[in-house]
């Protein structure tokens, strides 16, 4: 039986917790980041749902800036907005998922500006920054307990701090074997527990489950052991992650040609083997597998196949069903269609009159995947 980070999960959160599980391997779930914030068209609030007709299985949204007190988000999203789209998901049966990108406690520089030395041992119990950086939990906390139904119950959320941390781009970062941070594997745990335990312990916020996410390029994968040891550096322990997941930008849009080209076709194979790995990890662990941010596949992609317009089913599809381990990865989550998304590798869904517009509804449309109309009930 699979046991919760949060032993006195709310009644729902519980059920969602239970369903995950009980549903891992029969279907993969579509979600996306910011999806009616961010948007090309004007004759939806959605991008995803003006192609497909549908809203994703899961609502991505950050928090970054709920540490300053600030009334909207990184994005630029009020916070009431948020609670009110959080609740929309949650009523049509979606899961809410939750990242969090927050400055640096020392400089409180954002993003691209959120590197600073001792970051993590000064807001570690002993710290110069330890009191400061309990202050922003309580303000995360206030928000998290703050997102609730119509009828007053807290809505479940899976959050997904400290995502990416093998790199060596954000604040918390222990970055990897061959490209080191300051920050060490056990500092990074130690950050981990302390920010579960607060919001758990101290704080009574029961409606969450906790989803770990480091990032695929800076993972070596000579052979298995290294592949195993890189994901699972920095590792809190099975006690402090409901969720494995991954970031794998990587592996999906890489240059076709030039210095840094990429055989998309050896690319594929390592998608592969890295999602058998979450999900291998996850059946003797206990834990949920989740690819909880993904590249939108395009040219790179469609170059695995023999249509060049076919991306999102030839190699994310193919990937996803590939074997017992890689379909036990619960959804696939692209980032936000922020204006000037198309070209960046983080683009998340096709717009209508995209080339791959009819590949991405065969793609949700596939038996195995889920979209928020066609998700079984998640809550009861």
């Amino acid at each position: 039986m699979a046991i919760p980070v949060d032993p006195n999960l709310t009644p729902r959160a519980r059920a969602l917790f239970d369903a995950l599980h009980a549903h891992t391997g029969e279907f993969a779930m579509f979600g996306h980041q910011g999806d009616t914030f961010a948007r090309h068209t004007a004759d939806a609030d959605s991008d995803t749902f003006a192609v497909t007709g549908a809203y994703p299985a899961v609502w991505g949204i950050d928090l970054g800036r709920i540490e300053l007190g600030w009334d909207e988000n990184i994005d630029h999203m009020p916070f009431d907005d948020i609670r009110r789209e959080s609740r929309r998901a949650y009523e049509m049966g979606a899961i809410v998922t939750f990242s969090w990108h927050s400055v640096n406690p020392i400089t409180e520089g954002g993003y691209g500006e959120n590197l600073a030395p001792g970051s993590v041992a000064a807001v570690l119990p002993g710290g110069s920054h330890h009191d400061q950086y309990i202050g922003w939990l309580d303000r995360l906390a206030d928000f998290l307990l703050s997102v609730r139904d119509a009828n007053g119950e807290p809505i479940p959320v899976v959050f997904r701090p400290f995502h990416e941390h093998t790199g060596d781009w954000f604040w918390w970062c222990s970055g990897s074997p061959a490209q080191p941070t300051d920050t060490t594997p056990e500092q990074f745990a130690s950050l981990w527990r302390m920010t579960v335990e607060y919001l758990r312990d101290a704080r009574g916020v029961h409606h969450v489950l906790y989803a770990y996410s480091p990032d695929r390029s800076r993972i070596d994968m000579t052979d298995d052991a290294t592949l195993e040891a890189g994901y699972l550096r920095g590792y809190p322990g099975d006690e402090y992650v409901d969720v494995l997941g991954l970031d794998d930008y990587w592996d999906i849009d890489r240059p076709l040609s030039g210095p840094e080209a990429a055989d998309p076709h050896e690319r594929h194979d390592k998608l592969v083997r890295i999602l058998t790995l979450i999900g291998r990890l996850g059946e003797e662990r206990g834990r949920l597998a989740a690819v909880t941010e993904v590249g939108s596949p395009r040219e790179f992609a469609a170059a695995y196949g023999d249509d060049p317009n076919t991306p999102w089913t030839t190699f994310l599809l193919s990937a996803a069903k590939a074997n017992r381990y890689t379909r036990r990865a619960l959804w696939y989550l692209p980032w936000s269609n922020f204006a000037g998304a198309e070209d960046t590798g983080a683009y998340g869904t096709p717009t209508v009159d995209s080339p791959y517009a009819e590949d991405f509804r065969r793609f949700v449309r596939d038996d195995f995947m889920r979209m928020a109309d066609t998700l079984p009930n998640m809550y009861a």
